[in-house]
């Protein structure tokens, strides 16, 4: 398994990054085992296309990448939309719902988004269209880099997950004073897949995948993975979403 910690959906248990990927085990029958591999984001999908029993975990789905991988039918995470993550103090800078066609003054280059992430079609779309207007870290640990550089101030904000920043503060044993903006027209679930290199040893991996995640007791013990994780609010939005996408 290759993990990339840039484009990880923080861990189901907020605290073991693969344990989603060790309920796919548990329940496989020992039909299934991975081995840890940490690679930058752009090196992830190099090395998935060299190697024929690689598989990657957390992947949002693109055309461009089904074309070249495969993609587990269903989500290995769901998480609440992408929010802009900023210090308290600076939140009157901001709208209440933030619009990316419209950033405030003294904020151009001054919002951080992680190189080569996919955020969903919209927010790449705004961010391929104007990078200038983002400040745009790559390199291994892209993500945690941001939210320290919000907590020294050196960016007005971040887009990020609210449960990504809290998971690394707890992680680390830190706190930070942040508030979280909705943004505009990014208002549905986030779906993270797994996916696996192209050729029929992905293939295999992937409909052995999709077999277990299709079994009524995983899938149980998986909607409870997210229940324990999540706040009431989210479980509302989430729960209910996670049932709908396994009744299809």
């Amino acid at each position: 398994m290759l993990t990339e910690v840039d484009e990880t959906i923080v861990s189901i248990s907020g605290n073991e990054e693969m344990e989603a990927i060790a309920l796919l085990t548990e329940f496989s029958d020992e039909q299934l085992s991975f081995d840890q591999e940490q690679v930058s984001m752009t090196r992830g999908w190099l090395e998935l296309s060299k190697q024929q029993n690689s598989c990657m975990f957390n992947k949002i789905k693109t055309a461009e990448r089904e074309s070249v991988a495969h993609f587990s039918k269903y989500p290995i995470s769901v998480y609440p939309p992408l929010r802009l993550i900023v210090m308290s103090h600076n939140w009157d800078l901001f709208p209440k719902e933030f619009d990316l066609a419209n950033f405030p003054a003294d904020t151009h280059g001054q919002l951080g988004v992680v190189k080569d992430r996919a955020y969903g079609d919209f927010i790449d779309e705004k961010i391929k269209r104007n990078p200038h207007q983002y400040y745009i870290r790559g390199g291994m640990g892209s993500s945690n880099s941001l939210i320290k550089m919000l907590k020294a101030e050196r960016v007005k904000g971040i887009i990020e997950y609210s449960e990504v920043v809290d998971a690394f503060l707890r992680d680390n044993n830190q706190s930070l004073d942040y508030q979280s903006i909705p943004i505009r027209h990014v208002t549905q679930p986030i779906y993270g897949y797994i996916v696996c290199s192209q050729g029929e040893k992905g293939k295999k991996v992937i409909a052995e995948i999709d077999r277990i995640m299709g079994l009524q007791s995983f899938q149980e013990a998986f909607i409870q993975m997210h229940a324990d994780f999540f706040g009431e609010a989210e479980q509302a939005i989430l729960i209910p979403e996670l049932e709908r996408v396994f009744s299809q």
